[in-house]
């Protein structure tokens, strides 16, 4: 009897921590998560090279051609001289975590826009007096 219920709390134990796990890596909405600061400090020296840079950002456009996602705004990218704000030549934590929340912002915005007319619309739809 012990050994079914230990059993079935490592069972419930480990499928707790694989969805956990997944939602980690996926944010809400179906979103892809923002890459964090050790995953383009790939000699984990506390900065951002240039070569560093453009090798991350490479590899994520190749990876997401693969995928066969749409590059809608990669015009638009911005570069490493837009992120390196203090221009020394790295882009340091700091500087990396302002971008991506200006990023996240800017990515809130579009998403508030691309919301309004289907609400507006709704709102007409059901609208009695039209």
């Amino acid at each position: 009897m012990i050994n079914k219920t230990l059993i079935a709390l490592l069972a419930a134990a480990m499928a707790v921590t694989a969805v956990h796990a997944e939602a980690q890596d996926k944010p809400a909405g179906g979103g892809h998560r923002m890459p964090a600061f050790t995953d383009v400090d790939k000699n984990a020296d506390g900065g951002i090279s240039r070569e560093e840079f453009q090798a991350f950002r490479s590899a994520r456009i190749r990876e997401r051609a693969e995928e066969g996602r749409r590059m809608k705004n990669l015009a638009e990218a911005p570069s490493f001289e837009d992120i390196d704000t203090d221009g020394n030549g790295s882009i340091n934590g700091q500087e990396f975590r302002t971008h991506q929340a200006a990023q996240r912002a800017k990515m809130q915005k579009q998403k508030m826009k691309q919301k309004n007319p289907q609400q507006k619309q709704k709102m007409k739809s059901s609208d009695p007096s039209r």
